[in-house]
Formats: structure tokens, C-alpha cells, sequence
């Protein structure tokens, strides 16, 4: 019988990541999931973009993505937890003139244990966790040791949590990167959601989501609320949706929809990406629909040329794709992962 310590087995959340991320900001509480229009006046809540004159403002394009591993089981008298390794990486693609070139390429392969507290690792393994990390640091190597936040009677599922966790690490090192940016007045695209608290001092950046809640519920102003999908299927390719904020929120983010495509037979949602974009007023300028027209009129022709292979083609634009390749080249082989992982369980049994 094969340990995963010699082939380690890939471990996956159910559902979908990024959808379930923006249900976090849609909870189905009371007027929670209610999001008001902030254009009453725009005809039937959607606007082409087809004859939208822009000057290109993105240079830059940020993915992140994991690959979390299952490695074998922890064994310390009564007590046991599974250990995970998640691989995280980080690409910047860089628009220059006409053409796309890479631009950054970080990763960590992050060893996850639970809670110091929690009663599973005895005080002598946690230094040695801790020394282990620390040298790993000081050398430069991008492999960690990282720790659950909380205690096991505080989790459902530890196993779940460990994989939520990876998750976290992969926005920490998504928004080390875009911080680290020399940004001046360009502008900065993400893949997913920026509603997290480490996106909200960018300047000059928006969330694009392939993914997104369906819990919304569209107030138009008009006494009828929508739900997302017979909003949404109203808009055509080439369209943007109205503005829109939560209705428990006077300010910060905004969001609306683009179509990028329309290929039957697909989902009403397919090919619509969501866009989030930090915004203080309270109300919408001129400037700003403007701005908000532009950026929608640049992400639309970026659209071309079509993944089709891809099973989310149609919400892809390209750049995003170009990252995504870029951080695939560069995955580990699942064996040397394990022999990392070995090594790990040697030192820590002082072996």
C-alpha cells in the first residue's frame, strides 16, 4: 500500500472557491443579499459598450492559485491530525505597448498543523516547528510551516479548515505581490473578489470574477426585485449591468456585471464577469461613470483571443489566462513534495 508521503494525494474544497467567498459578502440575512441600483435613470439597467472610447489604463494582471496535498496522518500518543502541504503561487502578467509579457512568479509550499493551543502537538514539537519555519526563513527558502488560527472545539471540520487556510495564504501572498507593484498611475486587474481587508489600500485596482454569489437580490427601483439570474440574463454580450451596493452598505464597494460572451448552450451566468472596484462616495459623478463605462469597455476587448478549450472560456480574458499558465509550468512534481514532507516528519521527530 502506497503512503502519501511517497505520492502525495491532492486534497480538494467541495464546490466552488470563489463563489463561495463572495457568499461571504451576500449572507442571506435580512436585506443583507439586497443590493440597490446607484443608476436609477439607466434604460432597462444595462448599458452596450460597443462605442465606448478608452485609453488603456491596465498594465498589470494578478492571479493566484493552490494545489493543497494530503501527506500522511500525524501520530502523537492519543492524539492524530491530518498533515497538508498546499503549493501557492502568484503571477503578475505586465501589458507593455501591444504585447504581454511575464512579469513576477512567487510561490511557498506551506506545511499547515493546527492551533498551538489545541492540544494535539505536544509543547516540545511546537518549537521545533517553530525553529524549523524560522530557518527555512532565514535561508530564503519559500517552504513554511503555518498554524491554524483556531482550537478543534472551535472547528467543525479541521481538515476543511486546513484547506480554508491554504486559502488565506494564497490573497496574503496575491495582495505581498500587487503591494509590492510600482504602480505609479497604471492600474491593476485581479482574478476574484477584492472585498478582503489585504485589497483595500490598492489604489487603481479592480476584482474580476469569473465566479460570484447567486445570492444577490437586484433592487432596480422599480418595485419588482430581480433574483441574479433573470437580472442577468437580460444583459447581451457586449453590455454592462447598472452599478450596484449592498443595501446595508453607505459606502466602499461597488460592483457590476460585463458580458464578455454568449455561446449557446450555456447557463445564463456563462461568460458574465463580476467586477469590484473600491469606491468611497456615496453616490455616483460623472467621472466616475465614465471611469466605470472605460474600464468595462477594456476588459470586454479583452476578451479576444477565445480560450476555447478552457471550460470557463467564455468568462476569461486573456491576460488572466496567461497568468494562470505561467503559474501551472511551474508546479512541483507531487514526489518532491513528498520527499519534502518526509523530511519535515524526520526533523520533527528529531530523527
Amino acid at each position: 500500500m502506497e503512503s502519501p508521503f511517497d505520492y502525495p494525494v491532492e486534497e480538494h474544497r467541495r464546490g466552488d472557491p470563489d463563489q463561495r467567498d463572495d457568499n461571504l459578502n451576500f449572507p442571506k440575512k435580512e436585506r443583507e443579499h439586497i443590493v440597490i441600483n446607484l443608476e436609477p435613470g439607466l434604460a432597462d439597467a444595462k448599458k452596450r459598450l460597443h462605442d465606448i472610447e478608452y485609453d488603456p489604463r491596465f498594465k498589470y494582471f494578478l492571479d493566484g492559485t493552490l494545489k493543497t496535498k494530503y501527506l500522511g496522518e500525524y501520530l502523537e500518543g492519543n492524539s492524530n491530525f491530518p498533515i497538508l502541504s498546499s503549493e501557492i503561487s502568484c503571477a503578475v502578467v505586465e501589458k507593455v505597448g501591444s504585447k504581454l509579457r511575464p512579469g513576477r512568479l512567487e510561490k511557498r509550499l506551506a506545511f499547515i498543523f493546527p492551533h498551538k493551543d489545541s492540544g494535539l502537538i505536544s509543547d516540545t514539537k511546537y518549537e521545533r516547528l517553530l525553529k524549523i519555519n524560522q530557518s527555512w526563513i532565514d535561508s530564503g527558502n519559500y517552504m513554511r510551516i503555518e498554524f491554524l488560527q483556531k482550537k478543534p472545539d472551535e472547528m467543525d471540520n479541521i481538515r476543511y479548515s486546513m484547506l480554508g487556510k491554504a486559502r488565506d495564504l494564497m490573497h496574503k501572498l496575491e495582495s505581498e505581490v500587487a503591494q509590492q507593484l510600482d504602480m505609479d498611475d497604471d492600474w491593476l486587474i485581479i482574478d476574484g473578489a477584492i472585498r478582503k481587508s489585504l485589497f483595500l489600500k490598492l489604489k487603481n485596482t479592480i476584482g474580476l470574477a469569473k465566479s460570484f454569489s447567486r445570492n444577490p437580490i437586484f433592487d432596480l427601483g422599480d418595485g419588482n426585485p430581480l433574483m441574479i439570474t433573470s437580472y442577468l440574463s437580460r444583459i447581451k454580450e457586449g453590455e454592462r449591468s447598472a452599478v450596484f451596493r449592498k443595501d446595508t452598505e453607505t459606502e466602499g464597494f461597488i460592483f457590476w456585471y460585463v458580458r464578455l460572451r454568449v455561446f449557446p448552450p450555456m447557463e445564463p451566468l456563462g461568460g458574465i464577469v463580476k467586477i469590484d472596484f473600491s469606491y468611497e462616495g456615496d453616490e455616483l459623478s460623472e467621472d466616475t461613470l465614465s471611469l466605470i463605462d472605460e474600464i468595462s469597455a477594456e476588459i470586454y476587448s479583452m476578451r479576444s483571443p477565445s480560450l476555447y478549450d478552457e471550460p470557463r472560456w467564455p468568462s476569461f480574458i486573456y491576460p488572466i489566462r496567461l497568468a494562470e499558465r505561467i503559474m501551472q509550468s511551474a508546479y512541483l512534481n507531487s514526489e518532491i513534495i513528498g520527499v519534502f514532507g518526509r523530511e519535515l516528519r524526520k526533523t520533527i521527530h528529531g530523527v
